[in-house]
């Protein structure tokens, strides 16, 4: 079920199932590497002024114009897909293990840090890195999920401009969860690709 929901709020343009695969890897992959979702979807890339990365979070080209015309106008693929699973679920937000704490304040409501994440992920996450042995890093940038049985109705969603690319991380931590019970149903990537 949980592809057909993100299908529905997310609208993508083209759908492909391909490889969630690190471009370039250090370690031998552990396991084989898992094939996902990608959907593409479109936004209007953000035009307004170059802001400091205090406002940008690093962003700067990858931002992009709110896609329902709500709060924040300037915005960028991970936030817009937090609001859009807000919409099938009690709870999302971005993830982010990078500088939470330097998250723009207006993309701060759709994002938390690892540690602020619910009881439930933290568990999965260490499961997860008890198995990759990796400390930290991987997890999917958005996770949704609803109050009653958040494991089964987690939702995962890796977001990617289309010349980025996985990292070893993120791969191992994919391919991870998905040996320990997650359903490929709840991991999709939502690639942003910009309109004119």
């Amino acid at each position: 079920m949980s592809h057909a929901e993100v299908r529905a709020v997310l609208k993508p343009v083209q759908e492909l199932r391909l490889p969630f695969q690190a471009d370039k890897r250090k370690d031998p992959a552990k396991l084989p590497t898992p094939s996902v979702l990608h959907l593409s979807v479109e936004y209007r890339q953000w035009d307004g002024p170059a802001v400091p990365f205090s406002e940008d979070f690093g962003k700067k080209g990858g931002q992009v114009y709110s896609r329902d015309g709500t709060d924040p106008v300037r915005s960028c693929n991970e936030v817009e897909v937090a609001k859009a699973l807000q919409t099938i679920r009690d709870h999302a937000f971005w993830i982010s293990s990078y500088a939470p704490s330097q998250i723009p304040a207006i993309w701060r409501p759709w994002t938390c840090g690892p540690d602020e994440a619910p009881a439930w992920l933290r568990a999965l996450d260490r499961r997860v890195r008890a198995f990759t042995g990796r400390s930290r890093g991987g997890i999917p940038d958005v996770v949704a999920w609803n109050d009653r049985d958040p494991d089964a109705s987690a939702i995962f969603v890796e977001c990617k401009g289309t010349k980025e690319w996985f990292k070893e991380g993120q791969e191992d931590w994919v391919a991870a969860a998905l040996t320990l019970g997650l359903s490929d149903e709840q991991i999709s990537v939502a690639v942003r690709q910009f309109v004119s």
